[in-house]
Formats: structure tokens, C-alpha cells, sequence
């Protein structure tokens, strides 16, 4: 499955979520519309980095999950395929 596919909302969901806090923030604070755009603009690209690059690590730390699975399932058959050429011989 594509990385894209599998967390398909995930981003969206951080990013937008960063945005509700800073604007509630901003209403907090009484800040003029031009700079409480300017922070949120600067918050949303932020954010996407971020998002991008946990997400991008979450998808490698699974597939190296993944991989040590598969190697220890080969590791195991090869051992046994030893021990058969050991009891042959």
C-alpha cells in the first residue's frame, strides 16, 4: 500500500488542528487580522513540515517492523533446512 494512500487524512488532520489552536489563540489575544493571518500562514507550513517528516519516519519504522519479521521467518527456515542436511549426513 502507498504511503500516500495509507495515511491519507493524517496530514490534513495535523495541520488543520495547529490552525484551530493559533486562531482560537488569536481571538484570545485580540490580534489584528493581518497578523494573526501572517501566524497562521507561518503555523500551517510549519506544521506540514512536520507532519511530512513523522509521517514519512512512521512509515519506515513499520516497514523495518516489517522486514525484521520476514527475516526472522528466513532465518528459522534456513536453520531447519541445516539441520535436515545435518541428519542426511
Amino acid at each position: 500500500m502507498n504511503k500516500n494512500e495509507k495515511y491519507k487524512y493524517a496530514r490534513a488532520f495535523i495541520v488543520l488542528m495547529a490552525a484551530l489552536v493559533t486562531l482560537l489563540l488569536n481571538l484570545k489575544y485580540n490580534r489584528e487580522l493581518l497578523e494573526s493571518l501572517i501566524i497562521l500562514l507561518i503555523v500551517i507550513v510549519i506544521f506540514m513540515v512536520i507532519s511530512s517528516i513523522a509521517l514519512t519516519l512512521i512509515d519506515k519504522i513499520a516497514n523495518m517492523t516489517e522486514t525484521v519479521v520476514i527475516k526472522e521467518t528466513l532465518s528459522g527456515d534456513e536453520e531447519t533446512e541445516e539441520e535436515n542436511d545435518r541428519e542426511e549426513n
